[in-house]
């Protein structure tokens, strides 16, 4: 009987230290990982949310930047004619008219003046539909004639006067027979601003 208390007592003593083998299996190891798997996701969750409250910060400083950009596109309109004036103040040709009067102004005789109405801004895909303004960019060539430093003025009063006009490119040539003026040929760039985009 001795003999048979002590084989169920080492079963009952196999069989719970196999139980708590398991159980401590069961809770160091795989609750341990699903710990950590929570855990893992958590710190994730921590991470989006301050990548989604870095985006609303984001998305606040890029709505007030194009807003800037918008009331600035709108202080352009002072700079550059409209594009439904086709004759008279902030028109297309009172900015051609202004660049022949500053070469009258300094001397400069003016043998070809060709603006070309041949839009070069290059296509802009806009997202925002309620913007409904654009400018467009025209090609003026002009070949004219006069000395070096009226021709210097020249370009000089063009880039400080109000309306915006910039110089592409210019070559100054010595014209032969021509008493001491040069040959320039200059291609401009113009703007319209146009509201029907």
């Amino acid at each position: 009987m001795m003999r048979q208390n002590k084989t169920i007592f080492f079963a009952f003593v196999t069989i719970l230290t196999i139980i708590i083998i398991y159980w401590f299996f069961s809770v160091l190891i795989i609750d341990r990982n699903e710990f950590n798997k929570i855990r893992r996701g958590m710190v994730n969750a921590e991470k989006n949310l301050e990548r989604l409250n870095n985006e609303r910060a984001n998305y606040t400083s890029i709505k007030e930047a194009r807003e800037r950009q918008v009331q600035y596109f709108d202080t352009l309109k002072v700079h550059i004619p409209s594009k439904e004036n086709t004759k008279g103040t902030n028109s297309y040709i009172e900015t051609l008219d202004i660049i022949q009067r500053i070469a009258e102004e300094n001397n400069i005789i003016i043998n070809a003046f060709k603006p070309i109405l041949i839009n070069t801004f290059p296509e802009i895909e806009v997202e925002d539909k309620q913007l409904n303004q654009s400018i467009e960019r025209y090609w003026l060539e002009m070949e004219c004639n006069g000395n070096f430093i009226s021709i210097g003025k020249f370009f000089e009063e063009l880039q400080n006067q109000d309306r915006i006009i910039n110089l592409l490119k210019f070559n100054i040539e010595t014209e032969y027979g021509s008493a001491g003026r040069l040959f320039c040929e200059a291609i401009f760039y113009t703007y319209v601003f146009s509201e029907d985009y």
